[in-house]
């Protein structure tokens, strides 16, 4: 569930327990086989050190996407170098690889060079080839940029591997807002010493974070500057500013204020600096996010008794239920690819993370236990949420399509409210 703050959250949770007993949801997998991938890099032996650390960067970003299953180099019968110089495509699929990768990694007067080829061995065929090159330093990049060629030449999407994730990390007395790569490297604190911080965002562009920041007691919506950090308060009512929203071309934002009584929606633009009311319904209504086109926005209401989520156009002001089965469900995140929903859902009181068609169909239930606040990958692939066990929220990952929860933060630290870049 999406936590707003104490009051809505006695407004909208449900008196619920989560006993031993809790009856399971049926998980969804799609029956996908992950393809099995042949990495190989041939580089000097000078370069052993930085080949090896671009290898296992690659190797990780492909493996941790559950689309590819890294092969063991030991089964391998041909070398590096001589793979780069002719694929004996009978070797390959010998031993069943689906997908060879090759890489020559070289240094250049201003840094690296990266040539891949990727093959597929049971067609004969060499599915693509590029270079790619980098400054001095750092190979972390360098080698996400490969993952991503790799990932989009093989399936045909584009890869997410060079994307990065905010979070909120609370401490014993306040709260960071931090800044990672996608695989949970290279943590940065962007912005602390917050009593309470809620629901980041991340403008299309990039450079600004919408967030729910509390000053003493009283909630803000706060627009910080990353690269400054500098921070501009756009929402301080009475009552609540909470749960910001991007819209797509970056000019609005949408937010839950109450300051006029019940939690509604409404839009601020940011050029005009002014709100506007986007819902009208008495009951609550909150939580929004924006479809990829920014036609609609999705939000949840308990309008009809019980939380549920709601989709309502920006042309003609129409409203749609979107999850039409189970008693509470919340926290919406549209899909970039705008086809899918995804929320937690509660069901047999157990909670889920989900997802679902626009128009409520084919609903798939793709994590459970003490989840909350989903979020997409750019790419739409992978999904990230925050998952709470003795106290301490860890963000997971588990792909869209179904598969298996991975871990993303350490245990040591309580994570939540994961928001991943555009």
């Amino acid at each position: 569930m999406r936590l707003i703050s104490s009051l809505l959250l006695g407004l909208l949770m449900l008196a619920v327990s989560s006993p031993a007993s809790a009856v399971e949801f049926q998980i969804y997998q799609s029956g996908y086989k992950p393809l099995q991938l042949a990495w190989e890099i041939d580089a000097d032996p000078s370069l052993h050190l930085q080949s090896s650390q671009l290898g296992d960067i690659v190797q990780n970003d492909l493996a941790t996407s559950q689309s590819f299953v890294t092969m063991n180099p030991l089964s391998f019968l041909d070398s590096a170098a001589d793979s780069w110089k002719q694929v004996t495509y009978g070797d390959w699929r010998l031993i069943g690889t689906d997908v060879l990768a090759l890489c020559r990694l070289t240094v250049t007067a201003n840094g690296w060079k990266a040539e891949v080829q990727v093959h597929d061995p049971f067609r004969d065929k060499q599915l693509g080839t590029s270079s790619f090159t980098a400054a001095n330093g750092d190979l972390r990049p360098l080698a996400h940029r490969i993952s991503n060629y790799i990932y989009q030449t093989v399936l045909g999407i584009p890869g997410y591997f060079n994307s990065h994730i905010l979070y909120v990390r609370k401490l014993k007395n306040s709260s960071e807002l931090v800044y990672m790569d996608q695989d949970g490297a290279n943590q940065q604190v962007v912005a602390r010493n917050f009593p309470i911080l809620l629901s980041p965002n991340w403008s299309p562009d990039g450079k600004f974070v919408a967030l729910n920041a509390y000053v003493g007691d009283q909630p803000r919506i706060e627009l910080l500057d990353l690269q400054t950090g500098s921070l501009q308060t756009i929402a301080n009512f009475g009552g609540l500013n909470s749960t910001p929203a991007f819209s797509p071309d970056g000019r609005h934002i949408a937010a839950t204020l109450s300051y006029a009584g019940n939690p509604q929606i409404y839009i601020y633009d940011l050029r005009t600096k002014k709100w506007r009311l986007f819902t009208h319904h008495g009951d609550i209504n909150t939580s929004p996010t924006w479809s990829p086109d920014g036609k609609w926005i999705a939000f949840t209401s308990n309008r009809n008794g019980s939380p549920q989520i709601y989709r309502k156009s920006m042309e003609t002001g129409e409203v749609h239920a979107v999850s039409l089965v189970g008693d509470y469900n919340t926290s919406p995140a549209w899909s970039p690819k705008g086809d899918r929903i995804a929320m937690i859902s509660l069901k047999n009181w157990q909670y889920a993370v989900a997802t679902v068609n626009v128009d409520g169909s084919d609903i798939r239930y793709l994590a459970t236990g003490k989840v909350e606040t989903p979020a997409w990958s750019p790419n739409g692939q992978m999904l990230i949420y925050a998952y709470s066990h003795q106290g301490l929220r860890q963000l997971y990952e588990v792909p869209s399509w179904g598969g298996h929860p991975q871990a993303v933060t350490p245990v040591s630290e309580d994570a939540s409210y994961p928001a991943w870049s555009r």
